[in-house]
């Protein structure tokens, strides 16, 4: 009787029982499986954010039922004795919404944040993989585990090359290791009564295999003679793969029948009430990280002082601001827009305006439009006094602090110093920061709120931060001085 053989995420040519990475069947009835953890294709996108994929609510929602799916149903394929095939596809990261969010500000200036984690296609596996990395490359160093029914055949040699590479691990047989031989790209593991083999990906140009031909009066694609050769010789290797596996343990699968309680053995519940308690901390353990993946997102935003520029770097002056020990929002009331209302624990009042320049100096343009949005803030009804004005500058922020020469031009300098408006290097405010965030030094946040109140018309002077025993001051970096 022959194997029934499904694919899952990879179509093999001339092979048909192919399940897409976003369908809900089971695997119950195949025999074996070659699964490959591609997702890029079957749920729509949103848009990129820190550089990676983030799918929108509702795609999140199905992406991640998908990988959850998975992991479950190979998990539970392998456990009842059967082999699965992974061809390793590249590791792909991307964002999910939590359903969470978190809210800022009041009334019309209220902002809300969707919360997202950071996840990733490899999450489909019911195992891990240690150092999981993404990789590509074709030199395959094979090992002493690597058998005859692990070579690749020649029409399947121009094809492998691998996308990741992870770290050995207790429980993991290498097959094939990188040139130098510090990574795995290939390996066989035991999994319940069954085996997991990780295969290097095959990558091949769909268009060609596939030929045209006229059906009907409509063209159609066919999988053409060297595409069939392709299939063939893959479905032969993964069938002598789990050929070999059987046969090292020759063992019938448990009928259904034989698992009832009568049959249990002394010491069966215990074990699985074991395994289904790792199985929970496995999945607690994965949240926890999601979680620290977006906490350490929300944290680096600070850095954001020394590059950022726009809502970005408007984000992370308000977060500085806080540090400091400011209340600091961005205000729009539909007519006027802010972007900060600060107020000191003094009680004093300040207008912010936050401008990062690519190759350039902070100009009279940006002081201007402080100035305008100081004189708009005063003619509100609830305001009974004008605020003072803080423009906090980011120019050439693509260079390092230490690199660049002026930072505000002369004329913005000037007019500064006769409006009384204070002028921050948002480099200095992220030097403050970097020294509050681990160190709860009111006082030092006192001295600088201070500092801004003392420096209204010219360039602030951050005070020197503390040392370790909190006596002799830290030196300060040469660009702190330049204005």
């Amino acid at each position: 009787m022959s194997k029934k053989i499904l694919t899952v995420g990879y179509v093999v040519p001339g092979h048909d029982d192919y399940l897409a990475f976003d369908s809900k069947s089971s695997l119950v009835d195949a025999d074996l499986i070659i699964f490959s953890p591609e997702i890029d294709t079957y749920f729509s996108q949103d848009t990129d954010y820190q550089g990676k994929t983030r799918y929108s609510q509702d795609s999140s929602f199905q992406v991640k039922e998908a990988l959850s799916h998975w992991r479950q149903e190979l998990l539970d394929f392998v456990k009842s004795g059967r082999n699965i095939l992974v061809l390793l596809a590249p590791k792909r990261e991307f964002y999910l919404h939590t359903g969470q969010q978190n809210y800022s500000g009041t009334g019309r200036s209220r902002v809300t944040t969707n919360i997202v984690n950071l996840h990733n296609n490899y999450e489909a596996l019911p195992v891990i993989l240690n150092g999981l990395t993404l990789a590509h490359g074709k030199e395959l160093m094979p090992t002493s585990k690597c058998r005859e029914v692990f070579q690749f055949a020649p029409a399947l040699q121009p094809h492998v090359e691998y996308s990741v590479y992870f770290r050995l691990t207790d429980g993991i047989d290498p097959i094939y290791t990188t040139k130098d031989k510090s990574r795995i790209v290939a390996a066989s593991m035991k999994c319940g009564k069954g085996n997991i083999v990780f295969l290097p990906y095959l990558k091949y140009e769909e268009e060609n295999f596939t030929e045209y031909k006229t059906v009907k009066g409509e063209e159609e694609a066919f999988w053409n003679k060297k595409g069939m050769a392709f299939g063939q010789q893959l479905i032969d290797m993964c069938l002598r793969i789990d050929s070999a596996l059987n046969s090292e343990v020759e063992s019938t699968p448990p009928p259904t029948w034989s698992m009832k309680s009568e049959h249990v053995l002394p010491g069966e519940l215990d074990i699985q009430k074991n395994i289904t308690k790792i199985n929970e901390q496995i999945e607690e353990l994965r949240a926890q990280k999601s979680n620290l993946d977006s906490d350490l997102i929300e944290t680096g935003k600070l850095r954001g002082l020394l590059y950022e520029t726009g809502t970005s770097l408007e984000y992370a002056v308000i977060q500085a601001l806080k540090l400091l020990g400011f209340a600091a929002e961005n205000y729009n009331d539909g007519e006027l827009e802010l972007d900060q209302v600060i107020v000191s624990p003094e009680n004093i009042r300040y207008i912010g305006e936050c401008e990062g320049k690519d190759g350039k100096p902070i100009n009279i343009d940006k002081l201007r439009q402080l100035i305008e949005s100081m004189n708009a803030d005063f003619a509100r009804e609830e305001v009974d006094e004008k605020a003072f004005g803080i423009l906090f500058g980011n120019p050439n922020r693509l260079k390092a602090p230490d690199e660049r020469q002026e930072w505000f031009t002369a004329k913005c300098i000037v007019g500064a110093k006769r409006e009384g408006i204070a002028l921050v290097k948002t480099p200095d405010l992220f030097e403050v920061v970097q020294y509050l965030m681990e160190n709860n030094d009111t006082d030092y946040a006192k001295q600088c709120r201070e500092a801004i109140k003392n420096c209204l018309g010219e360039c602030v002077e951050f005070p020197q931060k503390p040392d370790a025993t909190g006596t002799k001051p830290s030196a300060k970096p040469e660009w702190q001085s330049a204005a």
